[in-house]
């Protein structure tokens, strides 16, 4: 006989059954995008006259900038890792000030979610 109760002896789910957790290194690889407009001060117009087949001439114009807009993007903005630096600051504040949750989110987890992410590249492209 046993000390089971009825029917819970193979029963998976009852906590004497589980298996212990494992702990298994994995790597995490996220890519954000980001569409924005940023100001530049610095460029110059070209115009592009093009030949048709028919001996018709098309003209466009556009303005293109001499910044490096990596420069100016990080200049006016954050960076997704600075942004995740910035939430962790802030947890651990409030964090210090005795709030446990807040906005229903539960702080101490969210601190452990900021922490260890890297940035391998910030790639910033003008269309």
């Amino acid at each position: 006989m046993n000390n089971y109760p009825p029917g819970a002896a193979n029963d998976p789910r009852a906590p004497y059954n589980e298996r212990p957790g494992m702990e298994t290194e994995i790597t995490v690889k996220s890519r954000l995008i980001k569409e924005t407009v940023i100001e530049t001060s610095e460029g110059h117009y070209v115009r592009e006259t093009e030949i048709e087949p028919d001996g018709s001439r098309s003209t466009i114009g556009f303005y293109e900038t001499d910044e490096d807009l990596k420069e100016a993007f990080l200049n006016a903005h954050r960076s997704a890792i600075q942004i995740i630096r910035d939430c962790e600051k802030i947890a651990k504040a409030l964090l210090a000030d005795g709030k446990r949750f807040f906005a229903g989110i539960y702080i101490p987890i969210l601190i452990d979610d900021c922490e260890d992410w890297e940035e391998e590249e910030t790639i910033v492209n003008s269309d």
